[in-house]
């Protein structure tokens, strides 16, 4: 009888996925592109964090943060850095891909950049030659996962830039802003171009427009890393943040949003509830993040290494609710994970991660049912009953709102996709009633 259940809720689920376009006729659907597809099927991924105020002892605070400068960079010294430790918590979790902030608020880089001054060429850690980025990349493919780039240019309390703005009043200001600007699009050329095929490129809070004077980073992300998602800025976002840093989104939770980028909406309260829920009717394919911290349980929220904050290592019943509330509501799940002063996972951490994916494993590491491939209209119809995707609203970079044309939805591979325990909505399709019938053996 459960299985018969759990069954029905599949279908149900997998065909409220594929949405509108399941019979659609004469309506065009949002598809996923390749990248989307990719990063949905992830399910889980994981964010380190790691900059200079890991090392000056203290609680993070993020306001002073963004406007205050480290006095010392060289308290940066992580003597006993291990990424590959790194990676393998994240597999032991259960993790598929793995982001580094490349840079963060501070604007200090974590690789040898020719652009950025401010950067491991500066400190005296390895004689200034370190490279954690590069360990980074080779980490993610030692152990299989996929490797991807968090690029703060948003704030830069070294440069005296806040909300992409450099401070500052008329020429003086306008010379460093266009500084700030080409400064920011090198950085991005070169960690698009260094160290192979990227799975995301994630912009801190978003990257303005280049219309407002942000850095130009699309074309140079889309030339260089064609198959990497890109998150986000005023001209396009893949993906969206789901509204919250619980780890968990609403339900139901649509990978459909109306607009082509994630920012837009007619008043702050309208936005949030867009991110949250998405929109079943939405015109872009943008499906939604879930993110927390690890130490982010009894009244913490961490997204950086804080002396004496074991105690709000989320427990595994919590990591596992909010599993079922994120990837269980079509969202994907990433888990921020703090490296200490020595370059390490803390050890109560690893423990933690091993323990979620080890439950997570016992609970879904035996799917309860298998299904074929399941088409899509193709992008050229040859009957007159679909209209071709030529007809629709292109989206102002390039490709439909649809995203990739004549994509398909694969599920051959076994259905695990979680459900939470909320009701399926009725679906009034003949295709879903039938599906559910044949299911239960009518």
């Amino acid at each position: 009888m459960r299985r018969t259940f759990l069954s029905r809720n599949l279908i149900v689920f997998v065909l409220m996925s594929l949405g509108p376009a399941f019979g659609a006729g004469e309506r065009d659907c949002p598809l996923p592109n390749a990248r989307q597809l990719a990063w949905q099927e992830a399910e889980l991924g994981v964010v380190f964090h790691y900059d200079l105020h890991v090392f000056d002892g203290q609680k993070y605070g993020q306001s002073g943060n963004r406007i205050t400068p480290i006095s010392d960079y060289n308290i940066f010294n992580p003597q006993r850095l291990d990424t590959d430790q790194w990676i393998r918590a994240a597999r032991d979790a259960g993790a598929r891909f793995a982001i580094l902030t490349a840079t963060h608020e501070t604007g200090f880089a974590l690789y040898q950049s020719d652009v950025n001054p401010y950067c491991l060429k500066a400190v005296q850690w390895r004689d200034g030659k370190g490279d954690i980025v590069r360990e980074f990349v080779d980490s993610c493919r030692k152990y299989g996962l996929k490797p991807g780039i968090y690029v703060g240019v948003r704030w830069n309390s070294f440069f005296g830039v806040h909300d992409f703005q450099v401070n500052g009043e008329g020429p003086f200001r306008d010379n460093r802003q266009a500084y700030y600007r080409a400064m920011c699009e090198g950085m991005v050329r070169e960690l698009c171009t260094r160290y192979g095929e990227l799975f995301e490129i994630w912009f801190d809070g978003g990257a303005s427009h280049p219309d407002k004077g942000a850095p130009d980073v699309l074309p140079i992300v889309k030339k260089h890393q064609p198959n990497c998602l890109f998150y986000h800025n005023e001209q396009l976002a893949e993906a969206r943040w789901g509204g919250s840093e619980s780890g968990t989104v609403p339900y139901p939770c649509w990978a459909t949003f109306p607009n082509f980028y994630s920012h837009g909406s007619d008043s702050p309260r309208e936005h949030l509830r867009l991110l949250r829920t998405g929109d079943p009717n939405g015109a872009y394919w943008m499906p939604a993040m879930s993110d927390a911290p690890l130490r982010g349980y009894n009244g913490r929220h961490e997204w950086f290494w804080e002396p004496g904050d074991e105690a709000h290592i989320y427990p595994v019943d919590r990591l596992v609710e909010m599993y079922y509330k994120s990837v269980g509501r079509n969202s994907t799940l990433i888990l921020g994970l703090t490296p200490d002063p020595n370059g390490l996972m803390p050890a109560p951490d690893v423990v933690r991660l091993k323990q979620f994916g080890d439950e997570i494993r016992r609970r879904f590491g035996k799917p309860i049912a298998t299904a074929g491939s399941v088409g899509w209209p193709s992008a050229h119809p040859t009957s007159g009953s679909q209209r071709t995707r030529a007809n629709q609203p292109r989206h102002p970079h390039g490709g439909h709102p649809q995203g990739r044309t004549g994509a398909r939805i694969r599920v051959g591979r076994p259905l695990r996709r979680k459900l939470d325990h909320a009701q399926p909505r009725h679906l009034h399709r003949a295709q879903a009633h039938r599906a559910i019938r044949e299911c239960d053996g009518d």
